[in-house]
């Protein structure tokens, strides 16, 4: 079971409806615990609605990190994408330059054979038309004539060939260019379109980083502001304590153990001392092997009752509750005990009250609560302490 989140606050404006309920003794300082009281209702709601703002930034802000961390991922992979496509493009591009080369090697290779016929016709136009007749008669023999005849053939068929070939590896040359181009254009338009993505993807990512930001400086702006309405509720504790200590109280508290304050339920679940990051200022007692709900709450000690709240049942965080003055002890020390989360209250302020016997309550879940439970409190003047041992025990009574 868990006790209100707000404890604290609850029982700071138990003490002072207490002051005020304990009748004519605390007329002289009326105004300043009315003040108090309307101090510490202003903290508390101020409170509530900063925890509650503070709840809606920091998931807001988890949220938005989350975006980003996406968005992150996301560019971290677009710019893994443009890096291999830079890489591709770069072999490509060293393809397409070694592919250039060769191509005006063969032109150049193209061009040296047909000078090289050219020549060979320009000498032959100089000498004149040379048919067959004239190198037959020019000839000093058949056999001579026979080997001109075949040379001249030979040559041309060997030019013919070579520009045949190397015309065959220029059209190869020139088609593998043709494919590296196209091969290269379309990964220029892969990687303008990656990059237009990426520099989307750049521009979200500003965009969130500057909302993390936001939202960061919101929720350490709620922290501020929490931490100054802390401060502000500690002064207030102490201003309370205080006025509890200068205050007048009947009767004497004359010491030793308590009355366990349900007598049929020994089990407690929750001790004072820190819990959650916070401090418990008192004793949940939850259930056994009898439920606790609708069980018998009886005055741990004899006294006053000097506050009820038996209308609200948010009550502060206590909802319905009982506090009881039991008088100073042997170092004029003046103890009172709290009983919160009751499902009804049975008694009235000003009645006097029997340790172990009276009825305040029956146990409940009103307030802040997850489960019926006793919160017990034991506050010497004013300040909550730890009762379990010291005042009461759930093997006594």
């Amino acid at each position: 079971m868990t006790c209100p989140k707000k404890r604290r606050l609850a029982a700071l404006f138990a003490a002072v409806v207490m002051l005020i309920g304990a009748g004519s003794a605390f007329s002289a300082g009326a105004a300043t615990q009315s003040e108090l009281e309307q101090k510490l209702a202003q903290l508390q709601n101020k409170e509530k609605e900063l925890k509650k703002d503070l709840s809606k930034a920091s998931t807001e802000l988890s949220a938005s990190q989350q975006r980003k961390n996406l968005l992150d991922a996301q560019i971290d992979n677009a710019t893994e994408q443009i890096e291999l496509l830079d890489r591709q493009l770069s072999q490509i591009s060293a393809k397409v330059e070694q592919s250039d080369k060769k191509i005006a090697e063969k032109e150049v290779s193209i061009a040296e054979t047909k000078d090289k016929l050219a020549i060979r016709l320009r000498t032959v136009v100089k000498t004149g038309n040379v048919s067959t007749l004239q190198m037959l008669l020019s000839t000093k023999n058949y056999t001579e004539y026979l080997f001109k005849a075949k040379a001249m053939q030979r040559i041309a068929a060997q030019d013919q060939a070579m520009i045949d070939e190397l015309q065959v590896s220029l059209t190869e040359l020139e088609a593998e260019k043709k494919e590296l181009e196209a091969e290269k254009a379309q990964l220029e338009k892969t990687k303008s379109a990656s990059t237009a993505k990426k520099n989307e993807l750049d521009a979200l990512c500003t965009a969130a980083q500057k909302e993390v930001k936001n939202l960061q400086s919101t929720v350490s702006s709620y922290n501020e502001q929490l931490k100054k309405n802390q401060q502000e509720i500690e002064q207030t504790d102490r201003d309370i304590e205080r006025l509890i200590r200068e205050s007048a109280s009947t009767g004497s508290y004359n010491g030793g153990m308590m009355f366990w304050p349900v007598p049929t339920v020994r089990n407690y679940s929750s001790k004072f001392g820190e819990r959650w990051g916070k401090i418990h200022k008192g004793l949940d007692i939850a259930n056994g092997k009898i439920p606790i709900y609708g069980e018998n709450i009886v005055a741990a000690a004899s006294g006053t009752v000097i506050y009820v709240n038996k209308t609200s049942t948010w009550g502060g965080g206590y909802g319905y509750y009982v506090m009881v003055d039991h008088g100073k002890n042997a170092n004029g020390v003046k103890i009172t005990t709290l009983y919160a989360h009751c499902s009804a209250v049975l008694v009235s302020v000003g009645q006097t009250v029997v340790g172990g016997k009276t009825v305040l309550a029956r146990a409940g879940r009103t307030g802040n609560v997850t489960g019926p439970h006793l919160h017990f409190e034991v506050r010497e003047n004013g300040k909550q302490v730890d009762p379990l041992g010291t005042y009461v025990s759930p093997r006594v009574n």
